[in-house]
């Protein structure tokens, strides 16, 4: 036979004629241990290649069980389920360069090459090396996690799962925004610690809004920190928040708790309904979108995050009670505190001015309200504190009589003036309208003929429209006008409030 040289290979057909060589050699021909058997037509020799070609049987016994469970018509989400339990020690060591793309992925839905692929890469996995590979692998893997596929306990699975997420959340964050829900849902429905949805279920926000509805009972540090944490407008990094905290603090309180008060007697909605909107129960998806079978089947069963954050099974079916209002940092509560820190530097006379945006007048004045009533409690405060021995009786009326007149001398003179550019305003006018807006309105609002207004004050319809739009925007977060056909129209949801603040 023919020899190709140091460092050259064989050739097929070469091989292939050693092999027949071997064969027709007479001493096997003889041989009782050939001639005993009976053959038949197979390979002598299995290469490489085929031998890929030969999924080890645990895989076909897998296969089985889903041959099996199908004829009893199981969800897909069962036999993925018991598929995995039966898989779930097994290794391989298979080099696989292929792709594996699948909505929903499961075993079945791989062939025995992506079989092979996967169950290597989860060996990697398990012995802590995360690589790179098929997104649908990942999902299969993850879904094994919530599963409890490969893991001892619920706790062993939260954490298998929370750090495999952050290990390839590095490679793929397209898996980030399944994966935080889902852990919130594995905790709620093993009924874990709490403790474990601190990083990622939303409870800052939940905590800051329970504190604005409990105001009454909270304190300024409180009140101003879940302010702040939930607004655009960062007040903390402001000057004059850092020259005077504690003024700033207390005022911002003392501001939420009548800002509410007044949306509890003259507004439909509560204060933090207009920031957060309502508490809202609806039906709830455990799991959704992902494959996942549900063993537990909660039956009757309350998981409470908090008073504002809960999730129910009422026989089987799943609800969720809380805020839905996640838009990032609130816009309504960072023009509060802004509007704060642009009258408390005027108040205070400080250096730095701010430029603030429009505000409503109702606001402005319970912010000066809240201004002034702080200021006056300092003042009170550093008074001097005085003693009375009425054994020295007269000379202490002689001594208060003379601190009385200082007194006298050192706060007089102070008188409000109006600012400059104010508008008037018509009777009961408290949005901040000017006469002709209040006027429209009004007409509007009691179905009265406005055209004799528009022409006697020389005004053009769309810009009063536009006008009372902005001027109204902050106290209802919406358009309250339209226009269609030349012709203004109030928006429906809005009317009754409309119409206690502009009387007839």
């Amino acid at each position: 036979m023919p020899y190709n040289g140091p460092g050259r290979r064989w050739r097929v057909a070469d091989i292939q004629r050693l092999i027949q060589t071997i064969l027709s050699d007479t001493k096997f021909a003889v041989s009782g241990h050939f001639a005993d058997k009976v053959y038949q037509d197979e390979p002598i020799l299995i290469t490489a290649a085929q031998m890929e070609r030969h999924p080890p049987a645990k895989y076909r016994a897998m296969r089985n069980i889903a041959r099996d469970r199908g004829l009893y018509r199981e969800s897909e989400a069962k036999i993925f389920y018991e598929q995995g339990q039966f898989m779930a020690d097994f290794e391989d060591d298979f080099k696989y360069q292929g792709e594996f793309e699948r909505y929903f992925p499961t075993y079945q839905a791989m062939n025995d090459r992506q079989l092979r692929g996967y169950f290597s890469w989860r060996t990697k996995v398990r012995r802590g090396v995360v690589e790179r590979t098929s997104l649908s692998f990942v999902f299969v893997y993850i879904y094994e996690l919530i599963n409890q596929i490969g893991v001892r306990s619920p706790e062993e699975g939260f954490h298998a799962l929370k750090n495999f997420w952050a290990a390839y959340g590095e490679i793929d964050s397209r898996i980030s925004r399944y994966v935080r829900l889902w852990l919130v849902d594995y905790v709620v429905y093993h009924n874990l610690d709490q403790s474990l949805l601190e990083d990622f279920s939303g409870a800052g926000f939940d905590r800051a809004v329970l504190t604005l509805l409990e105001y009454s009972s909270r304190g300024a540090e409180e009140v101003f920190s879940a302010l702040n944490a939930l607004s655009s407008y960062n007040m903390e990094n402001s000057r004059f928040f850092k020259r005077r905290p504690d003024d700033v603090k207390q005022v911002v309180r003392d501001v939420f708790a009548a800002f509410s008060d007044h949306y509890d007697k003259h507004c439909k909605n509560t204060l933090c309904e207009k920031f957060f909107g309502k508490l809202f129960a609806g039906p709830y998806s455990m799991f959704n979108s992902a494959v996942f079978y549900d063993r537990i089947r909660h039956r009757d069963y309350v998981y409470e995050i908090n008073p504002a954050y809960r999730y129910t099974c009422r026989d089987g079916q799943w609800s969720c009670e809380r805020f839905f209002c996640y838009g990032g940092k609130n816009r309504q509560i960072g023009a509060l505190l802004k509007t704060v820190d642009f009258l408390m530097r005027r108040k205070y006379d400080f250096k730095s001015p701010l430029k603030a945006g429009p505000t409503t007048k109702v606001l402005r004045t319970i912010i000066e309200t809240a201004i002034e009533k702080h200021q006056a409690s300092q003042r009170e405060a550093a008074r001097p504190k005085i003693e009375i021995d009425v054994s020295k009786l007269q000379s202490i009326r002689d001594a208060a009589l003379e601190t009385q007149n200082k007194l006298i001398v050192e706060e007089g003179g102070e008188t409000e003036t109006p600012e400059a550019g104010a508008e008037k305003s018509g009777p009961g006018n408290d949005a901040g309208l000017s006469d002709a807006e209040y006027q429209f309105m009004r007409r509007l609002l009691h179905g009265q003929a406005y055209d004799d207004l528009m022409r006697s004050q020389g005004l053009m319809l769309s810009v009063v429209i536009d006008a009372v739009n902005e001027k109204l925007f902050d106290r209802f977060g919406d358009t309250v006008v339209t226009e269609t056909g030349g012709r203004p129209e109030l928006i429906e949801d809005y009317l009754e409030e409309l119409k206690g603040m502009i009387r007839p």
